[in-house]
């Protein structure tokens, strides 16, 4: 009897679809200490002195749909942080990029990610008002395509943002690049 178990549950096994590309948990990047979303990297300049690059981080934006406030240069570090504001129809993303300039390139974060969006119907009621939480909380929802969908959504998001950032470091006439995280 053991055998007919064993010989059934082989033949169950080999018939059971294999899984073929590895579940992603999120298409955000996602630090792996403090499991929150970040997105950094470094970018060189090649010609850019670490005076001009600070100039032009603390600047940043000038136009566009990206609005920034709370500024806080501190020059003597090389170092700039700013709260960056995107707006999208009612829905609203924020975080805090902070700039490490240095001679021939810079270093960039994206962190404290939070997005504001409508709180249409609760209970049945209609709600008006703003929600305001922190990115990872849908980060850390029961995975749906839904949830999967919006976060590719926020990513392409991101990635616009600190597209348009390298591209306003860039002195005039150079060509785009590219983001690294």
């Amino acid at each position: 009897m053991k055998r007919l178990l064993l010989a059934a549950g082989l033949l169950l096994s080999r018939l059971a679809p294999a899984q073929e590309t590895p579940y992603q948990f999120s298409p955000l990047p996602l630090d792996a200490h403090s499991h929150r979303v970040v997105y950094a990297g470094t970018q060189t300049a090649p010609d850019a002195s670490a005076d001009a690059l600070l100039a032009r981080a603390a600047a940043w934006p000038t136009a566009g749909p990206y609005q920034a406030s709370n500024r806080r240069t501190n020059a003597a570090a090389g170092t700039t942080s700013t709260h960056v504001l995107l707006r999208r129809g009612q829905e609203h993303y924020a975080g805090r990029l902070t700039v490490q300039v240095r001679e021939g390139g810079y270093s960039y974060r994206l962190t404290d990610l939070t997005y504001t969006r409508p709180d249409y119907a609760r209970a049945g009621k209609h709600s008006p008002g703003l929600v305001t939480t922190q990115l990872e909380t849908l980060v850390y929802t029961r995975p749906s395509r839904q949830r999967t969908r919006r976060l590719a959504e926020i990513s392409t998001l991101l990635q616009q943002l600190l597209t348009h950032f390298h591209q306003a470091m860039l002195p005039e006439g150079q060509p785009t690049v590219s983001t690294g995280q």
